[in-house]
């Protein structure tokens, strides 16, 4: 097991460390909801959404754990997780600006705090930012990568039979199929009910099923094709989420998006159950920023391992 170096083993601490903070942050947050419950909407479902909060800590402990043993899954999941906490810190930055400047209306009756409060979380916010950043310039770094591999993994005689799938485009692989699975379990709740809006265009009930069938299907599809090294499911891959990334930038930039929300919200019976959905209301440009970032970077992703992928189905051709 190759020693780490002293950048990696701090990263890795540090991963801990806000790992075990988000946790308990959350979890004190949850008891004091609890403390103070209501059966109003959307106040019931907050003790449960703040323990669902405070559990995604846990993969960062496993992964701080996995990088002090040298795994290379780890490094991945390293990376991933610098992603993610780098795109939420950066939209709660957003967020908070618009706030702080009045340019936000919820409409839910909830005091906005003082500027200087706002200040403070925007500084913790920009400073987990900026960690984030330096996680993922480390853990990317070549020489590191070379830490968490096998030292006999760079002979030739030593290399695995059988290629597989580059971690990172297997993770998205597997998030594709998850997702398809979950949209095909929601349809009786809501897929089959509310209707597709692609470029502008509400489609009627028919049409909106066949669309939402063939996106299940075309996100298992290209799930699989990625695990099985398939080139093809590569560039479809890319293709399937430009096309939703233009599509819901159009659709929210649209005059009838909030048209559209509020008859989904009709449809499934959420308007009249709880009246406070309706008066919920973001900028339009909020909306698709906050849709369009993280659909952008890992259409990124997807491009900057484009290469990696293709030696790897090559590879894996010319052994079997």
């Amino acid at each position: 097991m190759p020693k780490l170096s002293l950048s990696v083993r701090v990263a890795a601490a540090s991963i801990v460390f806000l790992s075990l903070l988000h946790i308990i942050f959350w979890a004190s947050l949850a008891l004091t909801a609890r403390s103070g419950d209501s059966s109003e909407f959307p106040y019931n479902y907050l003790f449960a959404a703040l323990c669902i909060f405070s559990a995604a800590g846990l993969p960062g402990i496993i992964v701080g754990a996995g990088l002090f043993r040298s795994k290379n899954w780890a490094r991945v999941a390293a990376l991933v997780l610098s992603v993610l906490a780098g795109c939420f810190s950066a939209l709660s930055v957003l967020v908070l600006f618009i706030v702080s400047f009045g340019t936000l209306s919820l409409g839910l009756g909830v005091a906005i705090p003082e500027k200087s409060d706002l200040l403070r979380a925007g500084v913790i916010y920009v400073l987990i930012f900026a960690i984030a950043v330096w996680w993922l310039i480390v853990f990317s770094r070549k020489s590191v990568a070379a830490q968490f591999s096998r030292p006999g993994r760079a002979k030739p005689e030593d290399a695995p039979k059988k290629s597989t799938c580059p971690p990172p485009i297997a993770l998205l692989a597997w998030l594709m199929i998850i997702s398809s699975a979950l949209s095909a379990v929601s349809w009786p709740l809501i897929l089959g009910k509310i209707p597709a809006m692609l470029f502008t265009h509400i489609f009627s009930p028919g049409p909106s099923r066949l669309i939402w069938l063939a996106n299940i299907v075309l996100f298992a599809v290209c799930g699989v094709g990625l695990l099985k090294l398939q080139r093809w499911s590569y560039d479809s891959t890319i293709a399937l989420h430009l096309f939703w990334l233009i599509s819901l930038l159009t659709t929210q930039f649209s005059s009838n998006y909030q048209t559209y929300t509020l008859h989904c919200l009709k449809l499934l019976d959420l308007g009249e159950t709880y009246p406070v959905l309706n008066r919920i209301h973001f900028p339009q440009w909020v909306s698709a920023t906050m849709t369009a970032i993280p659909t952008a970077l890992l259409i990124a992703g997807l491009f900057y391992y484009r290469r990696s992928f293709f030696q790897t189905v090559q590879t894996s051709r010319h052994s079997s």
